[in-house]
Formats: C-alpha cells, sequence, structure tokens
C-alpha cells in the first residue's frame, strides 16, 4: 500500500492495535469515566467513507517506540523521534488515510513507560 521512501527514526510499529475505551480502562489503573481514545478518533472520521469500526485494522504507528520484551510482553518506551524527525511515503494504489495522534498521556508524553 505504501513504500516507505524514508525515515529519519528508524523505529516504526505494526504491533499495538488502536487503542480503544476498553483498553484505556486495562492501562490506567483506577481510571474512571470518559477517555478519547485513537479507534473512536478513527471511527469517528472514516465513517463518512463507510469505514466501520470493525473495518480498521492494525494501526501504523510512525514513531512509537515498541519492543517485544524476552517475556512476550509489549513495552512501550520513550520516543525516539525529536523535532525535524519525518517519515516520506508513497502511496501505491488509491488509498484513504485516518491520522490521529495518542491521547494516552502517560504514553504520548512518555511520563512512565507501561508493558501488556
Amino acid at each position: 500500500m505504501f513504500t516507505i521512501l524514508e525515515d529519519t527514526v528508524g523505529r516504526l510499529d505494526f504491533l499495538l492495535t488502536p487503542c480503544s475505551p476498553e483498553a484505556c480502562e486495562m492501562l490506567y489503573e483506577g481510571h474512571e469515566g470518559y477517555h478519547p481514545s485513537w479507534l473512536e478518533n478513527l471511527t469517528e472520521n472514516l465513517n463518512r467513507f463507510g469505514i466501520k469500526k470493525d473495518d480498521i485494522p492494525t494501526t501504523f504507528n510512525v514513531f512509537m517506540n515498541v519492543e517485544v520484551l524476552p517475556s512476550g510482553e509489549i513495552e512501550i518506551g520513550p520516543p525516539l523521534s525529536k523535532p525535524g524527525d519525518f517519515v516520506d511515503l508513497r502511496a501505491e494504489t488509491d488509498l484513504v488515510v485516518g491520522v490521529t495522534a495518542c491521547s494516552a498521556e502517560n504514553f504520548n508524553n512518555h511520563a512512565s513507560s507501561r508493558s501488556t
């Protein structure tokens, strides 16, 4: 679908699925009430193209620093990107692309790391 022409960071992720309200409850101990999520942002904005929640695949997480630990757990580490970094992509077919920023405070600004 895409060819990566240039990536100035070298760390991209396909392991994490779009987070959901249910995932926020699991990841944030003591969390209560509404919290925005990647899946909600994508669903709301891709709906106009006939793309439903169950049609959204695992996301392509640009700049997300995710590693698989020897235990098999997935760990989200501090971002390796810095201002000015980029990924240059070429679409190889007609696409509808949804873009959303991480709404998880502890991951987005890396207040703490988390294993799942």
